[in-house]
């Protein structure tokens, strides 16, 4: 008998952990099984590779974060076992955008907002379908809101919702004077509560909102009558690690700008509450924090610091290991992008704008914290230039196979400081030292690459689909757009010459959601840096 195909395999393993979730999700005989999508900052620091994926099906049921990328990734386009993709011609590429709000408020730098798709098993809903942002301004009862979620997304010429997105909910969440939203909110599996950090200055409270349609408007927001608050970090603020949340066993990790790493329990099934010892654990000495990245095969916690190192934490008995990766002492050696780890080949990818020569990324053994590979990404600031690089993109190839993709991300010239992008290839797991390919985005040294994002869509481009990666530029986009205030980013595994946007002062965070052909359901969501506006933009061409 002819054997299986691996993605036949894998599909069917998707099927079957799609009808156990779905089960698992239904609280009462009587509620409709589906299993919901969230998408938040989260979903890009999880990657690994199909056939590790079949040899260990079981990392699927522990991290949904898998599972759904999989769902997404391992199909063929207009598949009939996902029904979320109906049988609709490709999306053409049209002069007309999509939806844009101004609102009283933007995200922080390299925030992200968090996207919910109803059901997995369904087309794109106008309705149970949302993206909320959280605003980094104070709220004011009766004013403008910090928080807010909108519904009828698909909206647009050609699209299956109305002209434009209606407000879901609208919430001023601040509970202590001067208390703000300044990292990115994490969901509950069924799309009913999202979780968040409030930094007030001096202190840092961690909120479950269980959220109510038709709270508040723009003009006049509500305070939450639904919301838990716990105060984690009592001395110190937290600003730039967002929470981790580990699905399974319902926790929560997140770092204080004292560079202690916190454990939250029963985050959206109880009343959350401050795991003891050993926790919090201290992993440098008042130190800012990226993200911790939960690796549940290895019970560790990845973790980045402003002092320029790599941590890795054990999640059972705090224990901590240190890899060095910025130079101590030198212009901005530190992590500040949360690092990327890949849950089936045991490796973590991190990135420092100066490690004594260059801007690089690092892989290292995610056990063991040993050295794999580095690569050099430009000058950056060896330079003596302050400045921050930020996380890269694996391609949809690699997800099948490392040997048979690349890492794609954002550095600098070799000699200069103007803002290039590179790819790397992998041999087996380890990537390649030296870039497959390089090329200037722009002529300016003043401009400086946000994060990058990368979503395969089975439904654009023919039978072999498009893999998108997207970024912005902060500011002098005036080479190739004509405007000076920065623009969002799109390049393809067929065409790495960028699609220019203009977004004034680049965008936030950018989330990708639906492979659906289904009008205006394949887009990106993002807020300008320098404005308060909010987008929505298609896949296929920023439209």
């Amino acid at each position: 008998m002819k054997p299986a195909h691996p993605y036949c395999v894998l599909v069917a393993s998707c099927v079957l952990l799609l009808a156990f979730a779905a089960g698992m999700a239904a609280q009462e005989p009587t509620t409709p099984k589906r299993i919901g999508i969230p998408q938040d900052w989260s979903d890009r620091h999880i990657i690994f590779s199909r056939d590790a994926l079949l040899a260990h099906p079981e990392v699927m049921a522990r991290e949904p974060r898998v599972f759904h990328q999989a769902l997404q990734r391992f199909q063929a386009p207009h598949s009939d076992v996902f029904p979320v993709v109906p049988h609709l011609p490709e999306p053409a590429k049209t002069s007309q955008r999509d939806w844009n709000v101004t609102l009283g408020g933007r995200l922080a730098a390299n925030v992200y907002p968090a996207k919910y798709s109803f059901d997995a098993s369904q087309p794109p809903s106008c309705t149970n379908d949302f993206v909320v942002f959280p605003l980094s301004t104070t709220g004011v009862t009766g004013g403008r809101p910090n928080l807010v979620g909108f519904n009828n997304l698909y909206a647009g010429t050609g699209g299956m919702c109305t002209t434009g997105p209606s407000v879901l909910f609208a919430y001023n969440i601040t509970t202590v004077t001067g208390g703000k939203i300044v990292t990115s909110p994490i969901l509950s599996l069924d799309g009913t509560k999202i979780a968040f950090v409030e930094s007030t200055g001096s202190s840092a409270i961690f909120h479950v909102l269980t959220w109510a349609s038709g709270a508040g408007t723009l003009a006049a927001a509500v305070a939450p009558t639904k919301m838990t608050s716990l105060t984690f970090s009592p001395t110190a603020n937290s600003t730039t690690s967002s929470p981790w949340i580990d699905y399974g066993n319902d926790v929560v990790y997140v770092g204080a700008d004292n560079s202690e790493i916190y454990k939250i329990t029963n985050v959206f099934t109880g009343t959350p509450k401050l795991a003891g010892a050993p926790w919090p654990v201290t992993v440098s000495t008042n130190f800012r924090l990226t993200a911790p990245v939960l690796d549940l095969s290895r019970n560790v916690l990845m973790v980045g610091s402003a002092n320029g190192s790599l941590y890795q934490i054990n999640i059972t008995t705090g224990a901590t290991s240190a890899y060095v990766i910025g130079k101590s002492g030198g212009t901005s050696p530190g992590i500040a992008a949360t690092p990327v780890v890949d849950v089936t080949n045991g490796t973590t990818f991190a990135v420092s704008a100066n490690d004594g020569t260059s801007g690089v990324i690092v892989e290292v053994d995610t056990t063991s914290l040993t050295s794999l590979a580095k690569a050099r990404i430009g000058e950056a600031a060896a330079s003596t230039t302050a400045m921050n690089l930020y996380e890269p993109a694996f391609s949809n190839d690699y997800f099948n196979n490392p040997s048979s993709g690349v890492l794609r991300t954002c550095g600098t010239g070799a000699n200069d400081i103007t803002p290039w992008q590179y790819a790397f290839p992998f041999t087996g797991r380890i990537m390649s030292s030296s870039s497959s390919f390089s090329k200037q985005l722009l002529t300016s040294t003043n401009a400086r690459c946000t994060g990058w994002n990368e979503f395969f869509n089975p439904n654009i481009g023919g039978a072999a689909g498009t893999d998108y990666f997207f970024f912005g530029l902060t500011e002098d986009c005036t080479a190739v757009t004509g405007y000076p205030g920065g623009c969002v980013a799109e390049i393809t595994n067929t065409n790495t010459t960028p699609v220019f946007v203009n977004i004034n002062g680049g965008p936030s965070g950018i989330v990708v959601d639906n492979y659906s052909t289904a009008g205006q359901a394949s887009s990106i969501y993002f807020s300008a840096e320098k404005v308060d506006t909010v987008y929505k933009l298609t896949q296929n061409g920023l439209q």
